[in-house]
């Protein structure tokens, strides 16, 4: 590992983690200390039975939680301290520039950053939709060949996108899963149920239902789920939840990304909290033009019955798992993740289950079973939040201490780090995506 920065220090080779209680990613354990040995977590042990001498990093007040896991973002160096400063550990970024995000991805353990997972580049059609972030495939053989290039170099699984032709899915689905890779999915034109049954493993946004649901809805996106016509169609979503669930797709439904939708239209924002340490471009750029209460309540009504159906995939036991789209809707990353879960238990799980699917469950997606659990063996990727989110999540979490691979992140030295990062976007491709070229 590079020479460390201000803003983080690395502990004795193996100190002792103690909160008023700790949440293992499955259960609560109280009286108990987490020893970290390393990089990694090397037991728990009752408080009382700590060996005299050993150093302790302790936090009254506070949960001990397995690091989170933010399963969709678009990464840039600017995220990296707000994601540890809020407890995110992981962040699995779904489309950047290839060689731009695996540098990214290398560079991590010197950084005051999450762990990055990385799927390349978004697969699109000939006409790709977001052209920096993505690789256009000319026809069926290209497409095959953008699949297997994009393993080979390395990446963390596939992501397919909106303009591709419905026949080139299932043929890119088996080019992944023959190279160990999961594929993911905007599911746009052709529908949730299709791509599913086409080989795709996870689908995000909920943006592929309508064809699944309301054949012939009005031409929209996201938002059309706010029509009053919407409503009358579910006895059909409930057959889509029955047919998702029964075909194992994982679902990232990034509700945080359809609640900044309507709160970015609504007159007087920013509120309290949106955007907070967001660079400022970013924030022009979302604001400019934006009001329209009409779009807002639109928006709204879209985000209740995109929850609304989330609800149904938990009850029927379905894997839905936690993204939330940074930095689109101008979200502050890693609080974003919060309000995820918020929206999610709001859906229908309970606090433990969020935090479930932000840390085992996401792991386990990722195939890294080392993270998203306190157990011994496991990485040493900590949180320590403030009260108890077991019993109500916070809206506004205060992270006083991040633990990564061992290593030690405080609060108002991360948000430092942040302001200074926030200075430069030009070089991040997500910053020239979408950022006004004057802004640029």
């Amino acid at each position: 590992m590079g020479a460390l920065r201000p803003g983080r220090r690395r502990p004795a080779s193996t100190y002792a983690c103690v909160a008023d209680r700790v949440f293992d990613g499955e259960q609560v354990l109280n009286d108990q200390a987490v020893v970290v040995r390393g990089e990694r977590i090397a037991g728990l042990v009752p408080v009382g039975d700590l060996p005299p001498g050993l150093p302790v990093v302790s936090a009254p007040g506070c949960t001990l939680v397995p690091g989170l896991i933010d399963m969709h973002a678009h990464f840039m160096r600017w995220e990296g301290p707000l994601f540890l400063a809020y407890g995110v550990t992981s962040v699995r970024d779904t489309g950047n520039a290839l060689d731009w995000i695996l540098a990214r991805r290398a560079e991590w353990p010197s950084r005051a950053w999450p762990r990055v997972y990385a799927l390349g580049p978004i697969l699109d059609g000939p006409q790709a939709y977001h052209a920096l972030l993505s690789r256009a495939c000319a026809d069926l053989d290209d497409a095959v060949a953008a699949v297997r290039q994009t393993a080979a170099a390395g990446v963390d699984g596939i992501k397919l996108y909106v303009n591709l032709d419905a026949g080139w899915i299932a043929p890119m689905a088996a080019a992944a899963h023959a190279q160990g890779l999961k594929v993911s999915s905007h599911s746009v034109g052709t529908g949730t149920l299709f791509r599913a049954r086409a080989g795709v493993d996870e689908v995000f946004h909920l943006d592929g239902l309508l064809p699944d649901v309301w054949p012939g809805a009005p031409p929209g996106w996201l938002d059309v789920w706010g029509l009053p016509g919407f409503a009358r169609t579910w006895d059909r979503q409930q057959v889509a939840a029955d047919e998702m669930a029964r075909l194992g797709l994982t679902v990232t439904p990034t509700l945080a990304y359809w609640d900044s939708c309507w709160r970015t239209r609504s007159p007087g924002y920013p509120h309290a909290s949106e955007g907070r340490y967001v660079p400022s471009a970013f924030n022009r750029s979302i604001l400019v033009g934006r009001a329209d209460p009409e779009a807002a309540a639109r928006w709204r009504a879209a985000l209740a019955a995109a929850q609304r159906f989330t609800g149904l995939l938990i009850e029927r036991g379905a894997s839905v798992l936690t993204g939330s789209d940074v930095p689109c809707g101008g979200l502050t990353p890693g609080l974003s993740l919060w309000r995820e879960l918020q929206l999610l238990v709001e859906a229908g799980m309970a606090p433990s289950q969020a935090l479930g699917a932000a840390t085992r469950q996401a792991a386990a997606f990722l195939g890294q079973n080392a993270l998203g659990r306190i157990a011994a063996g496991a990485m040493a990727d900590l949180a320590f939040v403030r009260g108890n989110p077991l019993t109500g999540l916070p809206e506004d979490p205060v992270v006083p201490m991040v633990i990564r691979a061992g290593q030690l992140f405080r609060l108002d030295d991360l948000l430092v780090e942040a302001q200074a990062a926030a200075q430069d976007l030009r070089d991040d491709p997500a910053g020239a995506q979408w950022l006004p070229a004057e802004e640029v």
